[in-house]
């Protein structure tokens, strides 16, 4: 799903008596959440916030991998699970490098 399309929701790990069914658990979502999973978890970044849809695009998958950092840095989700969850946005599988595993190309390079 396109970024902007995509709600990430997480919980620090560091929550678990707060939360403890998703505490150091991150998932990507659909915007719209009708039926309100992302609030299962404690924090959300991504097309929920009106001020992503305001950014330019450069600024906008800049913005997707500081919400990765933060995520796996500051709230301890283990960083193979940030990443497996942000599989799901092809901003960040179309720029992670080409080697690593579940990384796609936005335009296929030409075989020879």
């Amino acid at each position: 799903m396109k970024q902007l399309e995509a709600i990430i929701a997480w919980t620090p790990a560091r929550w678990a008596d707060l939360r403890p069914d998703t505490a150091g658990q991150v998932a990507i979502l659909p915007h719209p959440d009708p039926e309100g999973h992302a609030r299962r978890f404690m924090m959300s970044a991504g097309a929920s916030s009106s001020a992503l849809h305001a950014l330019p695009e450069e600024q906008r998958i800049a913005r997707l991998f500081i919400d990765f950092n933060t995520l796996v840095v500051r709230d301890g989700i283990d960083p193979q699970a940030a990443h497996r969850a942000f599989l799901a946005i092809d901003e960040y599988r179309f720029r992670i490098a080409p080697d690593t595993e579940g990384a796609a190309f936005e335009d296929p390079p030409e075989e020879d």
